[in-house]
Order: C-alpha cells, then sequence, then structure tokens
C-alpha cells in the first residue's frame, strides 16, 4: 500500500515535471538597446530629410500594418525610424511640410539616388554575369 502511494506521487512529479518542460516560459521584454545602426543627419543622398522622404512614401504605398490591425499613425513611423536609426525627426510634420514645399523635380532627391544605385549594381552585376558565362565557353 504504501509502495502504491509512492508510485503514484511519483508519477505526479513526472507528470509537473514534463508539464514544466513543455508549457510555454514567459519572457520578459526586451531593454531597449542603442540601435547598431546610425544615420548621417546631413549625409547628401539620405540625412533626416531623405529618412523623410523614405517615410512619407513608404506610409504613402501602405502595405504597412500596426500591432492593432490599423494604419500606422505617421508618429509610429517616426518612432520607429528614429529608433531603428539612432536619430530624431524633432518633428516629423514639420518635415513633412519641408518637404512638400520644394520643387517637384526635388520632391524625390533620396528615392532618384536609391534607384540610381540600385541600378548601378543591377548593372554591374549583369557584366560580372556575362563575364562568367563567357568564361565557361
Amino acid at each position: 500500500m504504501a509502495l502504491d502511494a509512492l508510485d503514484c506521487e511519483l508519477k505526479i512529479i513526472d507528470m509537473e515535471a514534463r508539464h514544466r518542460m513543455s508549457a510555454p516560459v514567459p519572457v520578459a521584454p526586451a531593454e531597449k538597446s542603442a540601435p547598431s545602426l546610425h544615420l548621417i543627419p546631413k549625409d547628401r543622398n539620405l540625412g533626416i530629410m531623405g529618412m523623410t522622404e523614405i517615410l512619407t512614401a513608404m506610409q504613402l504605398l501602405g502595405g504597412i500594418g500596426s500591432i492593432t490591425g490599423n494604419d500606422p499613425t505617421t508618429i509610429a513611423f517616426a518612432d520607429t525610424f528614429e529608433q531603428s536609426f539612432g536619430f530624431s525627426f524633432n518633428d516629423i510634420y514639420d518635415r513633412q511640410i519641408e518637404l512638400f514645399k520644394r520643387l517637384p523635380c526635388n520632391l524625390t532627391k533620396t528615392l532618384d539616388a536609391m534607384k540610381a544605385a540600385l541600378m548601378k549594381e543591377y548593372r554591374r552585376r549583369q557584366a560580372a554575369k556575362k563575364k562568367d558565362s563567357e568564361g565557361k565557353k
């Protein structure tokens, strides 16, 4: 009888141990650390106004949601950019006003520079690919 009770206790302990191992362990939210990337504020092709251009274009394109399922606010976009790249817009609404005061030919300076960089890399890769295929012949 005592052995049956002991056996029963061991089974309960075993079940509890298995349950603890399979149960999800709550994880404390990570502390915010300094971003590993940082923005050079007055960079010719990027900088704060360049980031304003990118942020505004991404926001207008849509396709990015918030954790609430709603469209993210301008402030939510700005906070994410600031945290990711370690800078401050100071006032994103003022930056956007500055952006839309530009002449139409200057409205997409950063996006144009990004396109040029992508096209340059594309042409470089195509040339390397062509050179490789000619070398194999």
